[in-house]
C-alpha cells in the first residue's frame, strides 16, 4: 500500500508543482499585488511604465487681437491686430505609462491602449517681440502715458491633458520592440491667471483659456531586459490647432497722466497652434 502510495501520489504532487511553476513563468513573478491585478485584468494584459518626462512647448502665434477698448484706450492704441509672439519653457517632471494589450491578431498582434498619468503641470506662458518689448500705451493725445512695456513674463495655467492612443508593436518576440502609435488628447487647464506686474498694478484681469481636443502621434522602442521587465524610450507629438486665451477687465496705471488713477484698457484675445514634443525614458513592468 505505501508502495502504490509513493508510486501514483508523490509523482501526482510534483507534477502539481511543476505546472504551478510552468504557470508562475508563464504569467509573471510572484510579487505582492501581481495576483490581484490579474484577476481584475487578466494576465499579461496591463502593464506599467515610470520614468522621466521632457516636454517642449512649440507655442504658433496665429493672432493678437485687442478689442472692447475703453474710450481712453482708444485714444492712446489702435484696436486690433497687434505684433509680437507668445511661448513656453520646457519643462522636465516624473511621468508613468498605463496600457492594456489587446487580443487582435491583426498584422502580427502587438496592439495596446496606452495613457499617460502625470502631475499636472504648471504652463508659464512668456511674450516676446513687440509685445514684451514696446508699451502698448505709449502717449495719449501727445501726452506721454509712462506705461512700460509689458516684459516677458504674462500668465500660468495648470495643464491636465488626458491623452489615450492606439499603439503597435512590432517584433514581439524579440528583445528589441519598436512600436508607432495614434490617438487624441484634450486640453484641459485651470487656476490659469494673469501674472504681469504691469497688468496687475491696479487689478487682476481675468484669463480663460479654451479647452479643446488634438491628436497625438507617437514612436517608441522597448527593449526587454526579462520577461516582464524592459526599459522604453517614448516620443510624442502633441497638437492643438487654434486655442483661444482671453484676457478680459484689464487696467493700467498711467503714470504720465496724473488725471487718471487707473484707465481701463478692454479685452486682448490670443490665437495660437499649441504643439508639444514630448520625450519619456522609462523603465516598465508588465503583470
Amino acid at each position: 500500500m505505501k508502495t502504490m502510495f509513493r508510486s501514483i501520489v508523490i509523482p501526482g504532487l510534483l507534477l502539481l508543482c511543476g505546472v504551478s511553476n510552468a504557470q508562475q513563468e508563464m504569467y509573471g513573478p510572484d510579487y505582492p499585488g501581481v495576483g490581484f491585478v490579474q484577476k481584475l485584468f487578466g494576465e499579461d494584459r496591463l502593464y506599467f511604465r515610470m520614468g522621466a518626462l521632457y516636454m517642449y512647448p512649440d507655442v504658433k502665434t496665429k493672432s493678437i487681437t485687442l478689442k472692447n477698448l475703453s474710450e481712453i484706450a482708444e485714444v492712446a492704441v489702435e484696436p486690433g491686430p497687434q505684433e509680437g509672439e507668445a511661448f513656453s519653457d520646457p519643462l522636465l517632471l516624473p511621468a508613468a505609462t498605463i496600457g492594456y494589450k489587446l487580443r487582435w491578431g491583426l498584422w502580427g498582434g502587438g496592439w495596446s491602449f496606452e495613457t499617460m498619468a502625470a502631475l499636472p503641470p504648471t504652463l508659464e506662458l512668456k511674450a516676446k517681440g513687440k509685445l514684451a518689448d514696446v508699451p502698448l500705451v505709449t502717449e495719449a493725445n501727445g501726452i506721454p502715458t509712462e506705461v512700460p512695456a509689458l516684459g516677458e513674463k504674462v500668465a500660468e495655467t495648470k495643464v491636465a491633458p488626458p491623452m489615450f492612443t492606439l499603439v503597435k508593436r512590432f517584433n514581439n518576440n524579440g528583445r528589441l520592440r519598436p512600436y508607432v502609435g495614434l490617438g487624441w488628447v484634450y486640453l484641459f487647464t485651470y487656476d490659469s491667471h494673469v501674472t504681469n506686474p504691469v497688468l496687475l498694478e491696479v487689478g487682476e484681469p481675468e484669463l480663460d483659456i479654451e479647452d479643446k481636443f488634438g491628436f497625438v502621434g507617437q514612436l517608441g522602442l522597448d527593449y526587454q531586459m526579462t520577461d516582464y521587465w524592459w526599459v522604453s524610450a517614448d516620443f510624442k507629438y502633441l497638437s492643438v490647432p487654434d486655442v483661444k486665451a482671453t484676457v478680459e477687465d484689464a487696467y493700467i496705471k498711467p503714470k504720465g497722466l496724473p488725471q487718471y488713477e487707473y484707465a481701463e484698457v478692454g479685452d486682448a484675445e490670443f490665437v495660437a497652434d499649441l504643439n508639444t514634443y514630448a520625450f519619456h525614458i522609462g523603465v516598465g513592468f508588465t503583470f
